[in-house]
């Protein structure tokens, strides 16, 4: 599953290579439809022209988005409560400290988790999570160029 991070760098890559960088073996790519909304928008905010509007038209053809549920809901709250050290399911966090997650990243997290998936991310906001709910990927933004 990519993060949205991930998917703006791929909208930067006219070759598509960084996809076949990042996703050697072509393995079924997902997204949460949060992370479609939040790149939408970033593209809207920053002006994207047809050229990177339409990469990522081709991009989402081979990606499958999937929609927030009620099926998420449990996962949601059992992720967000972790983060925040207050999930009785748990007597040790890998944490000192809450983490105050954005909620499209609990979304992100949540579909991930239920899924079984990987995460693939730029940043560190999921760390916590690798390993408890889903194991996370982290590449350095420094190597998507």
């Amino acid at each position: 599953m990519f993060d949205t991070n991930i998917l703006i760098h791929l909208a930067k890559d006219n070759s598509l290579r960084l996809l076949q960088r990042i996703n050697p073996d072509n393995q079924k790519v997902y997204i949460s439809v949060v992370a479609l909304a939040e790149l939408k928008s970033f593209a809207l905010q920053n002006n994207w022209g047809p050229r990177r509007l339409n990469l990522i038209g081709l991009l989402l053809e081979d990606i499958s988005a999937v929609t927030i549920s009620d099926n998420l809901t449990d996962t949601y709250a059992q992720i967000d409560a972790y983060s925040q050290r207050r999930n009785r399911l748990f007597t040790e966090y890998n944490f000192t400290t809450a983490r105050n997650m954005g909620k499209n990243d609990l979304w992100i997290a949540a579909t991930a988790a239920l899924l079984g998936l990987k995460l693939v991310t730029t940043d560190g906001d999921f760390d916590h999570l690798h390993e408890v709910f889903f194991d996370v990927k982290r590449l350095r933004p420094a190597d998507l160029r």
